[in-house]
């Protein structure tokens, strides 16, 4: 089924088949879709608790510039789509150390998964959730998260308007937590909104826990070694630095190879590599200098690379 929340926030039910492992709150899936014969692929949290009936929802807030998102507002009851198995350990510790939830506009998906969940628990934790959003443009799930507050004693749920009160800031959090050093916090949201988490909670990197969402181009340690990478028939050259993702540095030089996920979950963004060496971000695996395919997103170069180019995006 479908629920249309705001103009361009919906919900899609999903019912998977046999073969879905199932989820753990917080977790995500890659959405995969057809948009003019192309196969496209993005990343979207769960925004439910497990449920009985196996449903899966996915509340997805259709982007400007959005293929997927809004590929994915066209999908009526009946249509049927491609998932990956659920990714990810977005999750809060166990045990009963309050928690501090942090989210900002469709940021807010994860946590209304793991509230529910902590809310459907025996022992439930003392959690404060502060969600912000932007009145003029309706605030994203706010009357879900009312509710379930209404249910749930030991959540305090903070809605932070950023039309009347400004972007929330480090005083402003210590503002709606005053016991924030204390707390386990977990955040998900746009990139600034993430980097005040992240002033809040510097110098305690353990009790910080984030979720990104879009395309989040790695940091790059100064004065790293770049390489030179050949890219398809014309060989097309670009440079890629020492840690950095061969994706990132593709869309830094003004190439648009395909991507997903950015994560190295939905295989999009493979490519054939020719010779050259390549380390996996994620593993820290060293390919051997022979041909094979890698993914770019979680591809850093060692030294020269010839790749194959893929079919570019649509535009």
């Amino acid at each position: 089924g479908v629920e249309q929340h705001q103009a361009d926030l919906k919900s899609l039910w999903l019912r998977p088949n046999r073969r879905f492992r199932g989820f753990a709150p917080g977790q995500h899936v890659a959405l995969m879709v057809l948009v003019n014969g192309a196969r496209q692929v993005r990343c979207f949290s769960l925004s439910h608790a497990p449920r009985a009936d196996g449903l899966l929802r996915l509340t997805i807030k259709r982007q400007p510039q959005g293929v997927v998102s809004a590929a994915a507002h066209q999908l009526k009851p009946g249509d049927v789509v491609e998932l990956s198995q659920a990714q990810g350990d977005f999750a809060p510790p166990p045990g009963d150390q309050p928690l501090l939830l942090l989210s900002a506009g469709s940021g807010v998906t994860p946590m209304l998964a793991i509230a529910q969940a902590l809310a459907a628990g025996e022992h439930r934790r003392a959690v404060t959730l502060i969600h912000c959003g932007n009145s003029r443009h309706g605030i994203a799930c706010a009357d879900e998260l009312s509710e379930l507050a209404q249910r749930w004693p030991t959540l305090q749920l903070c809605l932070h308007d950023s039309a009347s009160s400004g972007r929330l800031n480090a005083a402003q959090i210590a503002a709606y937590a005053p016991d924030w050093a204390q707390r386990q916090a977990l955040v998900c949201g746009p990139s600034g909104f993430m980097a005040v988490a992240e002033q809040r909670y510097a110098g305690r990197p353990g009790q910080l826990q984030q979720e990104h969402f879009g395309f989040v181009a790695a940091p790059i340690e100064r004065n790293a070694r770049q390489h030179l990478v050949r890219y398809g028939e014309t060989e097309q050259v670009f440079t890629a630095a020492a840690g950095q993702s061969l994706l990132d540095a593709a869309i830094a030089a003004g190439l648009k190879p395909r991507y997903g996920c950015g994560k190295g979950i939905c295989r999009t963004c493979q490519c054939r590599k020719r010779s050259g060496s390549v380390r996996n971000l994620l593993t820290d695996a060293v390919s051997g200098n022979g041909e094979e395919l890698i993914q770019l997103c979680i591809s850093t170069p060692l030294g020269p690379l010839q790749l194959d180019a893929q079919p570019t995006r649509p535009t």
